[in-house]
């Protein structure tokens, strides 16, 4: 069977100050978008549980667990039901980006896992569960475009975003280590807000994004000036390296030639 496992964009992200378990409590807009990766899953019987995947080689070092194979392992601890799975991914999302690649395929694993044994963790209760899996994982089980995501990842609340807006990503020549920005944000003083539901267009000042401290770059450094043109929204994503663009119109005319600009073309589910 054929996956398809889109990406996300965060529309603001607000991080709390360093829990004792070590994460961090945060509240951010997730919006899912067309740039995807494509997963080909093939499930047997089996009396234990094993798990392959390919055409992960390119970017995922040798001493690390795919978030594919550690979502099938926690559906198996869960469940107790042994199965012999076979992958292979396809990718298409930057890795190391904000943009939520290898969460997104760890979730259309666990979905997949449990259509094919007849749903027996029911979707709501799914999504709770899987963020000891990533903490990006129950929005993208939650199956909504867009979601208001609280505490480590495991609240999702379904809630607008602009879908259908054509949205222009920048990927940065380097991905970013998530755990080490967290960390460097930690070295710096916040304020105590909260983001609001989406009423009306998104503004920098009402849907900012608290890793943009750390990051080295602007969007003025990485987007040619008529991606940041007044009315845009211009943010990181996620803890970056990706920025990404939104207008209030739609601007596709005008940028041909995106390939010139290094520039990701998608749009809001």
């Amino acid at each position: 069977m054929k996956l398809n496992a889109e990406a996300k964009v965060n529309i603001g992200l607000i991080v709390g100050d360093r829990r004792a378990d070590g994460y961090h409590d945060i509240e951010t807009i997730m919006a899912r978008i067309s740039l995807s990766d494509t997963i080909e899953a093939e499930i047997e019987q089996s009396s234990s549980f094993s798990v392959s995947i390919k055409g992960n080689d390119s970017y995922l070092p040798a001493s690390a667990t795919d978030l594919m194979e550690k979502a099938a392992r926690f559906f198996y601890e869960i469940t107790g039901f042994p199965f012999a799975l076979s992958l292979r991914v396809e990718k298409h999302i930057p890795v190391m980006a904000g943009l939520g690649g290898g969460s997104s395929d760890a979730a259309a694993v666990l979905t997949y896992l449990n259509c094919q044994f007849g749903f027996p963790i029911d979707k709501k209760r799914l999504a709770e569960l899987s963020v000891s899996v990533g903490s990006d994982v129950p929005f993208f089980v939650s199956g909504y475009s867009g979601a208001l995501v609280k505490g480590r990842g495991e609240s999702v609340s379904e809630c607008y975003v602009p879908h259908g807006k054509r949205i222009y990503i920048r990927i940065g020549e380097e991905g970013i280590d998530t755990a080490k920005a967290y960390a460097e944000l930690d070295k710096i003083p916040r304020k105590q807000r909260h983001l609001s539901e989406i009423r009306a267009f998104p503004t920098r000042e009402l849907f900012p994004n608290d890793f943009e401290l750390v990051s080295l770059l602007t969007h003025k450094d990485v987007f040619p000036s008529v991606f940041t043109a007044d009315g845009a929204y211009v943010s990181l994503t996620g803890s970056g390296s990706a920025w990404f663009s939104i207008f209030p119109d739609d601007e596709a005319h005008k940028f041909d030639n995106l390939e010139k600009c290094a520039i990701v073309s998608a749009y809001i589910i």
